[in-house]
Formats: C-alpha cells, sequence, structure tokens
C-alpha cells in the first residue's frame, strides 16, 4: 500500500489485517494453515465473528462517524463513493449476522461472499476515497479528522477505556 497521510495509517493498518482475512476467506480449503486458521468453516465463522467484534465494526464506527461526514462536507465529490462504501459496510454487517447460524452449505459461500466485499471494500478506499482525501483535506481537518476517529476507536465497548481515557472510579450508593 502506497505511504499514507498520518490521519489515516490506523486505518490503513486494520486494512491489512482486513486484506489477509478476506484472502483466506476466499480461498476456502486452499488458504494456508497458519495463525491459528483452520478450514473448518465454523471455525473460521467463530474467527470472522470475533474479527468484527473486536476491529471491523469499530473500524466502521469511525469511518461513518468521522471520516465520511468530512469528506461529504469537505470533498463533495465522494459522495457517491461513500454511498457505495457504507453500502458495502451494510453488506459485511448483514453476512456476519448470518455467519453463526448459516447451515453448512450456505456457511462457505457466505465466508467467500464476506471474503470479496471485503477485499473489494478495502481497495476501493485505498485506491480511491484515500487518495481524494490526501488530495483535497487541510491539514487542519485531517488532524480534527484523526483525532475524532481515536476518539471513536477508543470507544471499543464502552466498558474498557482506551489507554488515553481516565478510567472514573466506582462510587457505590451511601
Amino acid at each position: 500500500m502506497a505511504k499514507r497521510h498520518p490521519s489515516l495509517v490506523s486505518l490503513s493498518h486494520d486494512h491489512h489485517h482486513g486484506l489477509a482475512l478476506a484472502l483466506r476467506l476466499r480461498q476456502g480449503d486452499k488458504a494456508l494453515l497458519n495463525d491459528g486458521w483452520t478450514h473448518d468453516r465454523r471455525e473460521q465463522a467463530k474467527s470472522v465473528e470475533d474479527f468484527y467484534h473486536t476491529e471491523l465494526s469499530h473500524h466502521f464506527i469511525a469511518e461513518e462517524k468521522a471520516l465520511f461526514p468530512s469528506m461529504r462536507r469537505h470533498v463533495p465529490e465522494s459522495s457517491h463513493l461513500i454511498d457505495r462504501l457504507v453500502l458495502q459496510h451494510r453488506e459485511m454487517e448483514e453476512i456476519v449476522s448470518h455467519v453463526s447460524v448459516a447451515a453448512t452449505h450456505d456457511l462457505a459461500t457466505l465466508l467467500v461472499r464476506l471474503g470479496e466485499v471485503l477485499d473489494q471494500h478495502i481497495r476501493t478506499e485505498e485506491r480511491e476515497l484515500f487518495p481524494m482525501y490526501e488530495e483535497k483535506i487541510s491539514e487542519n481537518v485531517a488532524r480534527a479528522i484523526q483525532v475524532e476517529m481515536d476518539r471513536l476507536r477508543g470507544l471499543k465497548g464502552e466498558a474498557q477505556p482506551s489507554s488515553t481515557q481516565r478510567r472514573e472510579p466506582q462510587r457505590g450508593n451511601a
């Protein structure tokens, strides 16, 4: 991937992990068995759900609440592209919601489709959206976007404060 604006580095880092998962999902039984990966589709489905809940959902939130609105505001010509990316977010969420309950014969199809959509989505952001951002977003706006994305990504599961958030002591009812 190309060298990214500092405000996009964390998203590009996520994309690296997402592309690795997408490749494994698309390869199915031909995927390399390393890093705990298995050819068992039920185990793959569990890995996908874990990845979604620990990484992907937070990535989507940062994009949809910070990056995309700012892009629409400051780069109006990005709106059609952002519409397509948001639809892909919803499609991936829909697939993830079905993998735990899918019949075995449907599971392989769902997982391959998720891999395809995830791969296409990441490549669209890296090749189209991010270059547009880097060309048209000012440094001040980029800094504000990064601060907001960091704040949103720090809210992973709200019960777990990020290292930059102060943990308030719990007070009992006296």
